[in-house]
């Protein structure tokens, strides 16, 4: 593993508040968070349908709240279980969002890991490349479906992090067998979701 120091997440925070808040005021900001909370917790059936990234106040508290937040639990789980070492060639990000759980990963390798990225919303897959940038992290991100992303290659790693859970029903069952066949096939594969009975079951 290369001696690259980890991700000054201060200094990525503030630059991330610069960049969300040069058009929007906290207050906007925080009460976008408040319809976010209420939309993961109470709302969950829109959540397939876009409304999470719907304007520029949720979109803002996304990146702010969820990205930092998620980031850091990333980074611990990886960490914890050892799966920083030996580093993945390559880690695939499903359902990136803004790239920060791939990048996580990333760091927590030392920087030594490729990321690529995919996620249905091209919004998300500009702020994934931004963070990933500022994060010291080589990555590529595009906009697709996770369902019909390649898997399996030995010595990959493969995160679904909180992406599973808003999958339909069935979209969800398939790619847990995918996900299982690239764990046969010599992947590393972590999924991460949050663990609530009510909204989560």
């Amino acid at each position: 593993m290369d001696e690259r120091a980890p991700a000054d997440v201060a200094a990525w925070y503030e630059a991330l508040e610069t960049r969300h808040l040069a058009s929007l005021t906290f207050q906007e900001v925080r009460r976008a968070l408040q319809a976010l909370s209420s939309l993961y917790v109470e709302r969950r059936e829109k959540i397939g349908h876009g409304s999470a990234l719907e304007g520029a106040g949720k979109r803002a508290a996304f990146a702010l709240f969820y990205g930092p937040l998620h980031f850091m639990t990333v980074r611990e789980v990886v960490l914890g279980l050892g799966a920083a070492s030996p580093p993945p060639g390559r880690i695939i990000d499903l359902g990136c969002g803004t790239g920060v759980a791939g990048a996580a990963w990333a760091d927590a390798n030392g920087g030594v890991s490729s990321l690529s990225g995919v996620d249905s919303s091209g919004w998300a897959v500009v702020e994934a490349t931004w963070n990933a940038r500022r994060l010291g992290v080589s990555a590529s991100f595009r906009r697709g479906d996770l369902l019909q992303t390649r898997l399996g290659a030995a010595g990959e790693g493969v995160i679904a992090a909180y992406t599973l859970n808003e999958l339909p029903d069935a979209a969800r069952e398939t790619m847990r067998e995918r996900l299982l066949v690239a764990a046969r096939s010599g992947s590393r594969v972590l999924i991460v979701e949050p663990i609530a009975r009510t909204p989560v079951p």
